[in-house]
């Protein structure tokens, strides 16, 4: 990587850079208005120094990002569907409930017409005659009054109740057409998402196909490892002119106490011999599920978010005396460049990007360029 690189990294670095470490805290909105704006400057310098990379590998990372962008726009939409249905249901709930309310009402005003049909079969004058106490008369008329009233006022609640029960009925049936809407464009994105998963795997059989042999895959891994390194000098060099407040207690004190980014079955540990021992793994490979959340070790500042080829999507933390933290393969990222994270804050969720059959992270941690043992770190076992 070039001058253009580091160039674009100071700039955008020095946007997330304050005055004192509350400030650093809470970047203010401008600040980071200018500084996701410098990302794409960043990731053209990091491309354009790669512009002579295998064209295939390049092919799978676009690949791998359309996949990405369908992942969370799937992921959108069942949000979506899912406060429409609870919408829906909600209103099927009111629904019901007024027409128990217009049910009781009707019967009520089906009672008083025949209460009022028994008192005054042959009407009022009939009342008045038969009555020979004037006092009984006077509690009859007023009970017959008091009936008609009863059944005008239950008309009007029926009718009123009848006018909501179909103001609800419309809104039901325009919430139901919205949610068979969303569903559509569910099914949709999901069909592109499994013809994107196809194409990706395929392309990854291809690539293994290419490389194939020790040698193919001795070459491959090697060039990973200096790109990787390479930019972690890169970010080295750019962040010396950004000093920031990184941290209350050195990180190096941290040793033997940092949270497991990721909770798993460690597939590959450091140190452990790939390439029939001719190269070793300088990290922690450990399996998760997709959509999985990627947690924060230490608290640190987010020096870099992009793509490398082996590593797929990758975010990495500065934290003080020089160290690095590195979160590989994501299939998403919550963070961008300047962003200020907590241990156990959540940064990415788990993928299988840069060109894998397993889903799960690649996790390193480097003081410099020089990579160390992360188990010797960790509190605990994943």
């Amino acid at each position: 990587m070039g001058t253009a690189l580091r160039a674009a990294i100071i700039a955008g670095l020095l946007l997330a850079a304050g005055a004192s470490p509350a400030e650093d805290e809470r970047a203010n909105a401008g600040q980071l208005d200018k500084l996701r704006a410098r990302i794409g400057t960043l990731q053209q310098a990091l491309e354009a120094d790669r512009g002579q990379q295998d064209e295939l590998r390049l092919q799978l990372e676009d690949s791998e990002r359309r996949f990405m962008a369908l992942t969370a726009e799937l992921a959108a939409l069942r949000k979506q569907i899912a406060e429409q249905s609870s919408l829906r249901r909600r209103t099927e709930v009111q629904r019901r409930e007024a027409e128990g309310q217009l049910r009781k009402n009707r019967t009520v005003l089906a009672r008083q017409v025949r209460a009022a049909y028994i008192i005054g079969q042959r009407g009022q004058a009939k009342l008045v005659l038969n009555q020979d106490k004037s006092q009984r008369l006077t509690r009859v008329m007023t009970y017959y009054d008091y009936l008609n009233r009863a059944r005008v006022d239950r008309i009007a609640k029926i009718l009123e109740q009848a006018a909501a029960l179909d103001a609800l009925a419309q809104k039901l049936k325009s919430q139901t057409a919205e949610l068979e809407a969303t569903r559509g464009r569910h099914q949709g994105t999901l069909t592109a998402l499994e013809a994107a998963r196809d194409e990706r795997q395929e392309m990854v059989r291809s690539l293994a196909q290419r490389i194939a042999g020790e040698e193919g895959e001795l070459s491959r891994l090697r060039a990973d490892e200096r790109e990787l390194s390479h930019l972690i000098e890169e970010l080295g060099s750019a962040l010396r002119d950004v000093p920031a407040n990184l941290g209350k207690q050195p990180f190096v004190k941290l040793k033997g106490k940092l949270p497991w980014p990721l909770s798993g079955k460690l597939l590959a540990k450091y140190g452990d011999p790939k390439v029939g021992g001719r190269l070793k793994w300088n990290g922690l490979w450990i399996a998760g599920s997709e959509g999985d959340a990627v947690r924060s070790v230490a608290r640190g500042r987010v020096a870099y978010v992009g793509w490398m080829h082996a590593y797929g999507l990758i975010v990495v933390l500065e934290h003080e005396g020089g160290y690095y933290s590195l979160y590989g393969h994501n299939q998403n990222v919550g963070v961008s460049i300047g962003d200020w994270v907590q241990p156990g804050d959540v940064l990415a969720t788990v993928g299988a990007t840069g060109g894998h059959d397993k889903s799960g992270l690649y996790f390193e941690l480097r003081r410099g360029t020089a990579p160390i043992n992360p188990r010797l770190w960790f509190k605990g076992r994943a």
